[in-house]
Order: C-alpha cells, then structure tokens, then sequence
C-alpha cells in the first residue's frame, strides 16, 4: 500500500511539472527525467514570465523572493524521489550550475519550495542566448557526504 501512495506522489509531481512545461509549448528538452545513485529526478527549465503570471499572493509569485523581470530568466527546478521507495526527498541540499558553451558559468543553491503541496526545489537563472545552456545539479542527502551529480542540456529557443 505504500508503494502505491509513493507512485501517486511520484504521478503528482510529474503533473505538475508537465502541467508548467506544457504551457510553455518549448521544446521537448525543457523538461525531462533521470536516474542517478539511487535518486530519481525530475527537471523542468521555464521561462520567468510563467511564473510572474500567477496572482499576487499566490505562493508561487513569491518563490525564491518573486520572479526576476526582463526576459532572460529562467526557473530551473526538480523534484527529487528515492529511486527504490518511490518516496519524495525533501531534505537534500541541491545546487545547480548552469553553463552558456564558452561563456561564465552560475551556481546557485536551489531553494526548496512547494507546488501543488509537493516539495520541489528550484531557482531563478539568467539565460539571456537562444543556444544550449549545460545545467549540473548536485543533491547532497543529509548524513551523507556523497554528492549525486545529475547533468542535462536545455535548448533555449
């Protein structure tokens, strides 16, 4: 029975983030899934703008201190589930690197926030070139001194 509660989090989750992904009519690497040291993750890169179109006092207007302006912004954010148990991590310390090919490279820690009453984490990234912009997120588990490295490409169009 557990398990089953477990997967239904786990279809909550990706909901959502197809939900967010779909509105967005992007490409399809904009979001996407991968399974790395035990930990199943769920990403999805949209633009600010999405994000700015939610109501005033709505928790998502608010998230990471409220959506940047101008057009560049992007939201980086994945879910996180125990590859095993199905069950959603919601204690790690997860950072994310985002590369522009040649150019500067941002690190930011990617802060926890909820949607749809689902933890999530996530962060705002300046992504002002339409070209492939490599991201590198890193999930440290409490207790643990290992770090899982997960590593996706988003094409900004």
């Amino acid at each position: 029975m557990r398990r089953g509660k477990a997967r239904s989090t786990v279809r909550v989750a990706v909901a959502v983030f197809t939900m967010l992904v779909a509105s967005t009519a992007l490409a399809a690497d904009t979001a996407g899934q991968k399974i790395a040291d035990g930990i199943m993750l769920y990403y999805s890169v949209v633009p600010a703008e999405l994000v700015r179109g939610y109501a005033k006092g709505k928790p998502e207007a608010a998230m990471h201190g409220g959506a940047p302006s101008g057009t560049h912004a992007h939201h980086v954010q994945v879910a996180l589930f125990d590859k095993d148990t199905l069950e959603r991590i919601t204690d790690a310390d997860v950072t994310a690197t985002v590369r522009e090919i040649g150019l500067g490279i941002t690190e930011k820690p990617l802060e926890p926030f909820t949607v749809a009453n689902a933890l999530t984490y996530g962060n705002y990234f300046d992504m002002p070139t339409k070209t492939i912009y490599h991201i590198d997120i890193k999930v440290r588990r409490p207790g643990s001194q290992e770090i899982v490295d997960v590593k996706f490409d988003f094409r900004h169009h």
